[in-house]
């Protein structure tokens, strides 16, 4: 049966809320990150030009950098920061390593711009490759009795679990997707199994919290933990 073990990390996506949009600049968002960071976000740079005509959701992205390899991204938008790893194929990398790079990025953000961050979420991707991913699910989460029956015939799934836990004294959405489907990442098509994985503080709480970096720094690995314990739940090694 499939295990916890069996999937591999596929994306990392650290997000940061940052509800004072009316102080942020693109120019500004620019220099901070590319002044430290050239050496790392060495590809193309993006950037949405500011109209009076048109109005942009305030978490629409104006920047977004990425590394030559498309390994890194970082999208700057005023209302949200995500900083996102995608494996490269035979890359392995362990997890808490990819947060702490992100996190060396988002802190220089966070410090020398003097942001206000009022929400965390951690997002976390994984895939098992299969040419036969649904049977693998049901096999995984369906009563045998469900198996040969209303499952007999299924070439997709996608079930869904949303729980409300607590971190660190904060109230935290914990939402596990699990489906079948075909993930491309950096050009490279994968079919099978998906995990995804979303651990976010509460939108209705963010313009009354102030995290500050220790703060960061202690919930992202407490989400990594619980993320992966959780996938062990889902998924044990033995039944």
């Amino acid at each position: 049966m499939l295990k916890a073990t069996d999937f591999h990390l596929a994306i990392v996506q650290l997000v940061i809320f940052t509800p004072e949009v009316s102080t942020f600049s693109t120019p500004k968002a620019l220099a901070t990150i590319l002044g430290e960071f050239s050496h790392i976000y060495d590809g193309d740079v993006q950037t949405t030009p500011s109209s009076d005509q048109i109005q942009i959701p305030p978490d629409f992205p104006k920047v977004i950098l990425q590394s030559k390899d498309q390994s890194l991204r970082l999208e700057i938008a005023p209302l949200r920061i995500t900083s996102q790893w995608a494996k490269l194929e035979q890359q392995e990398t362990e997890l808490q390593n990819i947060i702490s790079q992100s996190l060396e990025v988002l802190e220089h953000y966070i410090h020398n711009l003097e942001v206000k961050v009022g929400r965390l979420g951690l997002v976390l991707i994984r895939i098992h490759q299969s040419e036969n991913p649904s049977q693998l699910i049901i096999e995984r989460l369906c009563k045998p009795e469900l198996q040969n029956t209303i499952f007999k015939n299924t070439k997709n799934l996608d079930f869904r679990n949303h729980q409300r836990i607590i971190l660190d004294n904060c109230d935290v959405n914990s939402v596990m997707t699990c489906k079948t489907g075909l993930m491309k990442i950096n050009d490279i098509e994968s079919q099978g199994v998906i995990v995804e994985q979303d651990l976010n503080t509460l939108a209705e709480e963010m313009e009354q919290r102030s995290f500050k970096i220790e703060d960061l720094k202690k919930y992202f690995q407490l989400a990594a933990e619980e993320a992966e314990l959780n996938l062990k739940i889902h998924f044990p090694e033995e039944v």
